[in-house]
């Protein structure tokens, strides 16, 4: 049995908008992100073939400042396209001013269907809006605090037409990650659970379009709501949990037409800033020689030219290690 068949509503494979061949790379932004996702784009540019589409959603208010990394592969959007038209942005101060008072900085948004929603849960509910609307099949999902460091190509995504899938097998759940796979099972009709066997969360993150389709279709069937509705009313929950439980205890990988891959494209550095050159070296001599990709968590306190610094050392590092592997 085909994949759409067991997923449910598709776009018909012969749709001449389907490019099965192809991938999209999407990012969400705003402003207090500027700069490093300036950064994400150049690397992008450098690093990615011309036919994988960037698609860069950011406030719509935003679109004239982001204008500037527009290109033939590379849309700016609004976010907001991607909320039903029932969510209303709580006006809150600026990025500046929140991080001056000690706000978060997300954004609050109302609803007449269900509590305030936090900026955290309605930017997972863009992420699978922007795939449902994508293009492509094939959909990776980048965070603005990475910068691709090597060749990032199809065959990263994809192997003999089956989509990457991250799931890495751990015996025990992350504490703070058990609430999102409870969430998750009572979302998609699955037996109570906390933990699945598999981690899910990563940097870059490849999902299929198809099977977005199906795991909202699921959603819609299981709670008797709308999806976003459904999702608005979710406190807590994860997209990438969701998306993994969904291909595992629904779909299973094979059906999905995905493989599993446990090991991650992106490079990371989570918490506290460099101490000095020492420490940059250290870090980037560490960049493994199959990961593409570089990320240094926004939070960080770093200027923008300590980011760069770091980033510019990793990629010249990647292109000597790939050349001494030649």
């Amino acid at each position: 049995m085909e994949t759409q068949a067991i997923v449910g509503k598709s776009t018909p494979p012969n749709d001449p908008s389907r490019t099965p061949a192809m991938a999209s790379l999407i990012t969400c932004s705003y402003s207090g992100d500027f700069d490093v996702c300036g950064m994400l784009c150049r690397s992008i540019d450098r690093f990615v073939p011309q036919e994988i589409e960037h698609r860069l959603y950011v406030p719509r208010r935003e679109i004239p400042l982001f204008s500037a990394f527009a290109s033939p592969r590379r849309k700016i959007l609004a976010q907001e396209d991607l909320l039903a038209r029932w969510f209303w942005k709580a006006p809150l101060p600026s990025p500046q001013w929140r991080e001056r008072l000690g706000l978060s900085r997300r954004n609050l948004y109302l609803t007449p269907y269900s509590l305030p929603v936090r900026g955290w849960i309605a930017q997972q509910i863009m992420k699978l809006s922007a795939t449902l609307n994508a293009p492509t099949d094939v959909v990776a999902h980048l965070d603005s605090d990475i910068v691709i460091v090597r060749p990032l190509t199809i065959a990263h995504l994809m192997r003999d037409a089956h989509v990457r899938f991250h799931a890495q097998r751990a015996s025990a759940g992350i504490e703070t990650q058990r609430p999102w796979y409870a969430t998750a099972a009572r979302l998609l009709g699955l037996p109570p659970a906390d933990y699945s066997a598999n981690l899910y969360i990563d940097q870059i993150v490849v999902w299929r379009r198809v099977i977005v389709e199906g795991l909202v279709a699921r959603i819609e069937a299981t709670t008797g709501r709308d999806w976003q509705v459904a999702l608005a009313r979710t406190p807590q929950f994860a997209e990438y949990v969701l998306y993994g439980m969904f291909v595992d205890h629904v779909l299973g990988p094979d059906a999905a037409g995905v493989y599993v891959e446990p090991d991650s494209l992106c490079y990371s550095r989570w918490t506290q800033r460099f101490s000095g050159a020492e420490e940059e070296d250290a870090f980037v001599r560490g960049l493994p020689g199959d990961q593409v990709a570089c990320l240094i968590q926004s939070t960080i306190p770093m200027a923008i030219e300590e980011r760069a610094r770091v980033f510019d050392k990793a990629t010249q590092w990647a292109r000597q290690t790939d050349a001494r592997a030649a």
